[in-house]
């Protein structure tokens, strides 16, 4: 997926422009790791509530809709619209079709330097829509890429740089001490450790509202404390998954949009202070986010390896929109991790942590005694 053979080539009119953020960070990754980032997933549909030639034309007709799927990326890293008569293989994606006497499955192999978790639920929701008929909104990725380009050129732009590279200009630790060395010689190999935080939720979501803050805010000073407590410091920072998409234009685009922002913690005795420091640390990181500081080099150095909390979205609640009975699959394979430690809240049925961190650089003991700091963190926060 990580070569343009769709694209064979390149018209020379064709405008170009850098990729976003984030999507820069895969492409680079990319250049060494070809298959990084890769992801597959098969969409299953029961054929006694959907017509399958009904569905294929709905998500031909879906990503058809966004620009970014008919973008190609050239050998210097620039994306620049190249639409193909052959809209479900894209150089970045494909989409087949299998079906048996009972079953239609979508197969989709997609890589990450497309799109961020709300890209998948925008398009999700425009393939039902399609399906049932209904008229699809635009997506102005095009006019996105003009204008941001335009807004790196401002003022404000450049004073989120300077305000960011100050704030977060101290050494302090991003992640617990790893085991093994970050720059082991081996494939990074992904484990996974879930807690079970349901029986808190109630009492998480009164101090959410005492302090005005939310709860996956709580989670993270809890995360921010815990390095502080594993590496016996009084700072740490991390970073925390924001979606963005503030302004009416960016809601219906499917690309890679959302932002990494930085967080920072001093020790503190007093919960009032702590409460304190994380909802000025979320107010001021959305206030500077458009500057991608984490992503620039060379901030990248350091802040690729930060804890990274993210609040994940409710799929499954997605596909009971779905105008036929469907369920996701996702293959059972071993996994390289891509992050050092990753923190995804879930909250559904359950409020779950899930820690997806990397076992080649921490052995499972030291990622219990991390993930029992965090907990009782919790635990103090809230009593």
């Amino acid at each position: 997926m990580s070569s343009a053979s769709n694209h064979t080539s390149e018209p020379t009119t064709a405008k170009r422009f850098p990729l976003l953020p984030y999507s820069q960070l895969v492409w680079e990754l990319m250049q060494t790791e070809p298959q990084i980032y890769n992801f597959a997933v098969t969409l299953r549909v029961s054929k006694a509530t959907a017509d399958p030639e009904r569905l294929k034309k709905a998500i031909t007709s879906a990503i058809r809709n966004h620009p970014v799927l008919s973008m190609a990326v050239d050998a210097d890293g620039m994306q620049y619209y190249c639409p193909s008569d052959d809209i479900l293989n894209g150089q970045f994606y494909s989409v087949r079709f299998q079906e048996d006497d009972n079953f239609f499955d979508v197969i989709i192999h997609h890589n990450r330097i497309l799109g961020d978790n709300v890209s998948g639920r925008i398009l999700t929701e425009d393939i039902f829509r399609a399906y049932r008929g209904l008229d699809l909104e635009p997506d102005p990725y095009l006019e996105y890429l003009e204008w941001h380009e335009q807004y790196k050129l401002s003022d404000r732009y450049e004073q989120q740089r300077q305000w960011l590279e100050q704030e977060f200009s101290v050494d302090c630790p991003v992640h617990p001490l790893t085991d093994l060395p970050l720059n082991i010689k081996t494939k990074a190999i992904e484990g996974v450790k879930i807690e079970d935080f349901t029986p808190l939720r109630e009492q998480l979501i009164a101090i959410s509202e005492k302090h005005i803050v939310s709860v996956s805010a709580i989670f993270s000073l809890a995360a921010a404390m815990a390095i502080m407590q594993y590496n016996n410091t009084c700072q740490a920072a991390l970073t925390w998954a924001y979606e963005g998409r503030e302004r009416p234009m960016e809601q219906r685009i499917f690309g890679s949009l959302h932002r990494d922002i930085p967080l920072l913690i001093n020790a503190d005795s007093s919960k009032d202070s702590l409460f304190r420091q994380i909802r000025t640390q979320m107010r001021q990181g959305i206030a500077h986010s458009s500057y991608p500081y984490t992503l620039t080099k060379p901030h990248t150095d350091r802040w690729n390896y930060a804890v990274n909390v993210m609040q994940m979205p409710a799929n499954q609640d997605l596909l009971r929109e779905a105008p036929f009975e469907a369920e996701l699959i996702i293959p059972d394979t071993e996994n390289l991790a891509y992050s050092l430690l990753d923190i995804e809240i879930y909250d559904k049925n359950q409020l779950v942590l899930l820690y997806r961190y990397s076992a080649t650089h921490y052995l499972k003991p030291s990622i219990e005694r991390y993930t029992q700091m965090v907990r009782r963190n919790i635990e103090w926060l809230i009593q």
